[in-house]
Order: C-alpha cells, then sequence, then structure tokens
C-alpha cells in the first residue's frame, strides 16, 4: 500500500470568469464528502430496518486556511457571482499530489459559506464551503 501524507494535496478551483486558479497555497485543510441517501424500506413484520442505496448527493467541499488578501477577493467574488446566478465553478481536488497514478476527484459547485475568524493568539484564518451539484468524478491523474 503506498500512503501519502497531505502536504503534497493539490486543489484548483475555477474563478467566476472561468478560469482555474490553483489555490493549494492557500489552503491547509480540505474535505469532500461524497454522501449516498438510504432509503428505508423496512415492512411490517422486520425485526430490524432495511435499506437500499439511493441518490448519490455530491455532498459539499471545505476548505480552509490562513488569510490571504487576494484569497478573500477571490472567495468573496466567487460567492456573489453564484449568488448572482453565474455557472457553477469546477473543482479540481488531489489529497496527494497531482502526480500520474494518483487520486483526482472533480466536481461543479457553487460557495456556500465564507467566513473569516481571528484571534489574539492566533493567526486571522477563513473557511469556505461549497456544495455540489452532480456527481463526482473520481479518478487518477
Amino acid at each position: 500500500m503506498a500512503l501519502k501524507a497531505g502536504k503534497d494535496a493539490f486543489f484548483l478551483l475555477d474563478s467566476v470568469a472561468g478560469s482555474a486558479s490553483n489555490l493549494t497555497a492557500y489552503i491547509d485543510q480540505v474535505s469532500l464528502d461524497q454522501p449516498v441517501e438510504a432509503l428505508e424500506v423496512s415492512v411490517f413484520g422486520s425485526n430490524a430496518k432495511a435499506y437500499l442505496p439511493g441518490l448519490s448527493d455530491g455532498g459539499q467541499v471545505s476548505f480552509s486556511g490562513p488569510l490571504d488578501v487576494a484569497l478573500g477577493t477571490f472567495i468573496a467574488a466567487l460567492k456573489a457571482g453564484h449568488a448572482a446566478g453565474s455557472a457553477s465553478s469546477t473543482i479540481d481536488f488531489s489529497p496527494a499530489g497531482s502526480v500520474s497514478g494518483l487520486i483526482r476527484q472533480q466536481a461543479e459547485g457553487f460557495v456556500t459559506s465564507y467566513s473569516v475568524s481571528s484571534s489574539v493568539s492566533g493567526r486571522v484564518e477563513y473557511s469556505a464551503t461549497m456544495q455540489i451539484t452532480g456527481a463526482v468524478t473520481n479518478s487518477t491523474w
């Protein structure tokens, strides 16, 4: 088994104009979930619940890190563009890096949350969440 360190993660996100921007240098945490609905199909007389897999929900991708003015401007513009009705943005995440043979997850999504925080003993940070629309494409580079 070839294990990889997260330090080599790679993250691209389309701008409002539709061009891919490499945000890797601005992020220190990414989470992309891919839930599937569980449809209960239990009937009278059952002693345990029964389920069938339902629709795949694209899920969400959350990312965060130290706040940089350029990144803050980028995310705020993206959120405003999505709220105004612009097309979704392409998300391209590789948790172990962008080298041939490594995992690559791609999806379309829009910003649903953007927040900034600060504390007296820490750095200024941001976090953003995007709702994925449609399916996530799981592949390799």
